[in-house]
């Protein structure tokens, strides 16, 4: 696929990007509301006004049942919340980098608001850490390596 921005440069899909469900639809008018600035990489949060679909990242509590599992291709463990649905959002997050022939490549996109990098993440910062201490994605709602479920 290919579109582009707001600013006018190409967006291209890189081979095995990270599209969740149901956002290609709406990766058009996303893009439409994005400028480059001339960035080499960036996230961005696009507000649509209306409900678009519903984000499996959210905010936990006290009440809530945490696990942590290793997703594939991932560094480390991700914080899960079972007994959770995914909440209704009006939020889609693209993330881009800037290609080798002045365009721009899209590595994921999904439903939800900004999270902060996992506290494994090579870009995480201390926000990182106080993020995912309030928030979890919604257990079962994304791919795990079986055998990695613990509770620590």
């Amino acid at each position: 696929m290919i579109w582009q921005l707001k600013s006018g440069e190409v967006v291209v899909d890189r081979h095995r990007s990270h599209l969740h469900p149901g956002v290609e639809r709406l990766l058009p008018e996303a893009f439409g509301r994005i400028g480059s600035a001339g960035r080499n990489f960036f996230v961005e949060e696009i507000d649509f006004g209306r409900l678009i679909g519903e984000t499996v990242c959210v905010a936990t509590g006290p009440g809530d049942q945490i696990v942590f599992a290793k997703r594939p291709e991932r560094a480390g463990l991700t914080r899960f919340v079972k007994k959770r649905k995914p909440e209704v959002c009006s939020k889609l997050v693209v993330i881009l980098k800037a290609g080798d022939c002045d365009e721009y490549v899209l590595i994921t996109a999904f439903i939800g608001g900004r999270p902060e990098p996992e506290p494994w993440d090579r870009n995480a910062t201390p926000r990182s850490v106080e993020f995912w201490k309030a928030h979890a994605l919604v257990w079962g709602c994304e791919p795990i390596v079986s055998g990695t479920e613990t509770a620590e």
